[in-house]
């Protein structure tokens, strides 16, 4: 990338972007037990947990909307005072249903501001180093994934759960003020008359094509992603036997090869093309996951975990990079809601496919199904899925 697109995404993109992700992710270890503290329904703190990508999923497809309305850089900002306004209600809040709705508004928080951001990187970002950074934005994405969960145990052990609630909000207001001082502001493609309803139906008549090819290997690869991650702890807990411990070493190994290897997914895609990132990142992913019920120690599901690893930090950024390869400049906030809400389709059934077919059958049988998403979506992609990036180098980007 050109240093002064380096250095202007550092300051009005990455940085929000990882205080964003360190946000949610110091959630991880604290919401399962401020739910154990309001219900004793595991079905309802099941519910709690799930808010936030139910938020997602209510929101994607309207924040399109939005994004055209207020433009790129407004909408950023509402969707963090969303997210904030959301979690300063849930501080006081003693009954889980009422939880479950505020972390549902947080939830629409960001995935407004999601894709706000990935609206954003489409347009600065040319098609040669699109690529780049877009993974680096998934390298910084894991680091807030590393850094969130030990912030938030720290600050709850030592000085509450809910205080864990006020340092989120301090870093969503340090993130809206980066946006404030930093980020451009841009203006969305006319809509000449139509109407917004009139606009994401044309969007989705005229893309329909990418979203039944792309759009359904993003499902795959939601999927796969998604699931790997419930089997590994699940079968180390379940059939290995393994205690708390012992399954995080096993977890941090994939962790720390994803962490290290993210930005190769970027160099792939910006020289050679899209699909030398995804397609072999898939093979490899699957293969991982077809190795997990011949494992029989914590050290050799910990050398499995490290091949995963590998293979997811191969494909990150992938999805989005397509999105913004896909996505029309007159109707691309339209177009990367529907891309969104796919996405989250896929990363949401996925722990609820693994639950059902190990309660129909054996875990075992479930991480035979996600490798068989893993390798579906290599196939898929080599096969059904254009390649992009010739396309996106020769169209035009305007829009903004």
């Amino acid at each position: 990338m050109e240093a002064d697109l380096r250095r202007h995404l550092l300051w009005a993109f990455y940085l929000p972007s990882i205080l964003t992700a360190t946000a949610w992710a110091m959630m991880v270890p604290v919401l399962p037990v401020f739910g154990r503290g309001l219900t004793a329904s595991f079905t309802l703190i099941g519910l709690l947990l799930a808010g936030q990508a139910i938020g997602h999923l209510v929101m994607d497809i309207p924040a399109g909307f939005i994004l055209r309305r207020y433009g790129t850089k407004n909408t950023m900002l509402l969707a963090v005072a969303i997210s904030i306004v959301a979690m300063l209600l849930l501080i006081p809040v003693n009954n889980i249903w009422l939880a479950t709705l505020l972390l549902i508004a947080a939830g629409t928080g960001q995935s407004i501001y999601n894709i706000a951001r990935h609206n954003y990187i489409t347009v600065l970002a040319r098609p040669q180093v699109r690529g780049r950074a877009i993974g680096l934005l998934g390298g910084v994405y894991r680091m807030g994934k590393f850094l969130g969960p030990v912030i938030g145990g720290l600050v709850a052990g030592t000085a509450g759960l809910r205080v864990v609630f006020v340092v989120f909000v301090v870093l969503y207001a340090l993130a809206g003020l980066t946006v404030v001082l930093f980020m451009r502001k841009t203006k969305m493609p006319q809509l000449h008359e139509r109407s917004h309803l009139a606009v994401f139906q044309d969007t989705v008549r005229d893309n329909r094509n990418v979203f039944a090819t792309a759009g359904v290997g993003q499902v795959f690869a939601q999927l796969t992603r998604t699931g790997w991650t419930w089997a590994i702890p699940l079968y180390a807990a379940e059939v290995l036997q393994l205690d708390v411990d012992t399954i995080g070493y096993v977890v941090g190994a994939g962790a720390a090869m994803d962490a290290m290897l993210f930005y190769t997914s970027g160099i792939l895609m910006d020289r050679f093309g899209r699909k030398w990132a995804i397609v072999p990142a898939f093979v490899v992913q699957a293969t991982g996951v077809l190795l997990i019920p011949f494992t029989g120690s914590a050290l050799a599901l910990a050398a499995v975990a490290a091949l995963i690893g590998t293979g997811n930090a191969t494909s990150s950024g992938t999805m989005m990079t397509l999105g913004g390869d896909f996505a029309p400049p007159e109707t691309r906030g339209e177009f990367l809601g529907v891309w969104r809400f796919i996405g989250d389709v896929g990363a949401t059934s996925a722990p609820l496919i693994v639950g059902a077919v190990a309660q129909a059958l054996v875990l075992q049988a479930s991480v035979f199904t996600i490798a068989g998403f893993g390798y579906g979506t290599a196939l898929w992609f080599a096969l059904l899925v254009p390649e992009t990036l010739r396309k996106a180098q020769s169209a035009p980007v305007t829009g903004e």
